[in-house]
């Protein structure tokens, strides 16, 4: 491991230690030019490594508000997936909805706040980056590839719990559900799929999922 690393990955613990105890403050106000901040000095830095390192020194800021530690873990979560780094793109992946699912408002009536639409998106996001993880890094038939896989199946189920009509996350949880060996709820959920996409209006996706063939099962994995 050379000395940029050693670095990163001892900013990385700091960073840590700093922004999970922050998750039970509650946000304080912010000034109108803190997103500027948050840009200069996270957002638009380059390249990936020195991205990494720029949010990392802003999460220590004591003076931020708090209210932008899950913008600023999401930007260091996508730019380690930039990196095929999944590990640490799953861990602040992870941290960044810690830091957003304790706000959530309560659901008035039918409507489907915004929030609860972006926590689907977040768990989505998490599913994905979980499979990414287990594709480059586990071998098909292992026990950590079958662990992965109820893992992501799991991040799927909480996306759907936040909005049921996420067809994404319908789509994503049929084909573990036939790697599961489970072929009539892999086939129900890609019809759910189809028909939530169309209902949104997102035709492509549903032509799409029409024609999608699911993984084959993995004996391995079949659940008892």
């Amino acid at each position: 491991m050379d000395g940029s690393s050693r670095g990163l990955r001892l900013a990385i613990c700091f960073a840590l230690v700093l922004v999970l105890p922050a998750a039970q403050t509650p946000p304080t106000l912010h000034s109108r030019d803190e997103w500027r901040v948050v840009d200069k000095e996270c957002r638009d830095v380059l390249p990936a490594q020195a991205k990494i390192r720029a949010c990392l020194n802003l999460l220590s800021d004591r003076h931020l508000s708090t209210a932008y530690l899950a913008s600023i873990t999401g930007e260091i979560s996508s730019t380690f997936q930039g990196l095929r780094d999944y590990g640490n793109a799953i861990k602040y992946k992870k941290i960044e909805i810690e830091r957003t699912s304790a706000r959530q408002p309560s659901s008035s009536g039918d409507a489907l706040p915004a929030s609860f639409g972006a926590m689907s998106l977040r768990y989505t996001e998490l599913g994905t980056l979980q499979a990414l993880n287990r594709q480059t890094n586990f071998g098909s038939q292992s026990d950590e590839a079958r662990r992965g896989a109820t893992e992501e199946q799991n991040s799927y189920n909480l996306a759907l719990q936040y909005n049921p009509m996420n067809y994404r996350a319908y789509r994503y949880r049929a084909e573990i559900r036939s790697q599961f060996c489970d072929s009539a709820s892999a086939a129900q959920d890609m019809e759910a799929a189809v028909r939530f996409a169309e209902q949104a209006g997102d035709q492509g996706a549903a032509r799409d999922y029409e024609r999608v063939t699911l993984g084959a099962c993995v004996p391995a994995w079949r659940r008892e």
